[in-house]
């Protein structure tokens, strides 16, 4: 007989013994990870089903990592100052936005001991490209080892305000003032994603150039202090890229008209205001619900 290996009794000892290290060393090991509060990315000019695909996709890929713990926050509000919530040490947002070329993703990760915020994005040919391509795109921003660009200018991610029809814009900005005269604002702008270019012609006029090839034409007026952009004739399906051929002939004969309200910045190159438009679920041959919808836009003046 092994005089050396335990008995009965002696094992009955050891098991709680080693059960007790392996639940104290999970509870060291997890206050010793860093948490970070993962909020949903902010959509913009990206169709429902897209913007749904890309969200759990990239959560999926920050929950594959074993250095941080992970706080799901996607169905909160990312807070105004994009500061890190209480009880963690990091917190997590970004933006999938419409291109030219593409749809960039943009993904920031922000806090720390020294506050630190990491920047990393990149312009995707298609959402195909996206969920194939993405997962380094994450590993590489939480990674700290691997040095990213500062960003250039502060972080922001631009809210949806919820402005009644009718209600001129919120004067919050020192920087925007009221628009005065239209014919002050002739020339070429650019605009937020999705719009190639937008001429503004004297007289209340202008045209704007999609990303789709599509030209619509404005109407321009000023009301109650506001710059008032609307689409002028019946709208065009090419408006509705993002959604099947069949679902953007309907939408294109019961979608309201585009329409924009804006305040300018005190040295007139800027137009800061919102975007009125709809938001589509389908089942690929139909619409099945149309939502009204409002995001905060800006041209610049080329």
């Amino acid at each position: 007989m092994d005089r050396n290996r335990p008995g009965s009794g002696q094992l009955q000892r050891i098991l709680p013994l080693a059960c007790i290290l392996l639940v104290l060393s999970g509870v060291l090991y997890g206050q010793n990870v860093p948490s970070v509060a993962v909020f949903s990315l902010d959509s913009r000019e990206i169709g429902e089903n897209i913007t749904v695909s890309v969200n759990d996709l990239v959560f999926s890929f920050i929950r594959e990592l074993r250095t941080y713990r992970i706080v799901d926050m996607r169905t909160d509000s990312l807070p105004l100052d994009l500061g890190v919530p209480d009880g963690t040490d990091y917190v997590f947002f970004g933006t999938i936005s419409s291109q030219p070329d593409g749809i960039k993703l943009e993904l920031v990760l922000k806090g720390g001991p020294l506050n630190v915020t990491r920047l990393i994005s990149r312009v995707y040919e298609n959402s195909n490209r996206i969920l194939l391509e993405s997962r380094m795109l994450v590993r590489d921003l939480f990674d700290q080892s691997v040095r990213l660009p500062d960003p250039d200018g502060p972080v922001h991610v631009q809210s949806t305000p919820e402005v009644e029809t009718g209600d001129t814009l919120p004067r919050t900005d020192q920087n925007l003032v009221s628009v005065t005269s239209v014919d002050s604002l002739a020339g070429s702008w650019e605009g937020e994603p999705g719009i190639e270019k937008i001429m503004l012609l004297r007289g209340g006029r202008g045209v704007a150039v999609l990303s789709s090839g599509v030209s619509i034409s404005l109407e321009v007026i000023v009301s109650n202090g506001d710059l008032v952009v609307r689409q002028k004739g019946n709208a065009n399906p090419r408006q509705f890229d993002d959604l099947p051929d069949p679902v953007a002939r309907q939408a294109a004969n019961i979608a309201p008209p585009l329409e924009w309200r804006f305040l300018i910045s005190r040295d007139q190159q800027t137009l800061l205001g919102t975007k009125k438009t709809v938001v589509i679920k389908n089942d690929g041959k139909n619409i099945l619900t149309m939502e009204n919808a409002e995001h905060e836009v800006s041209w610049i003046r080329k």
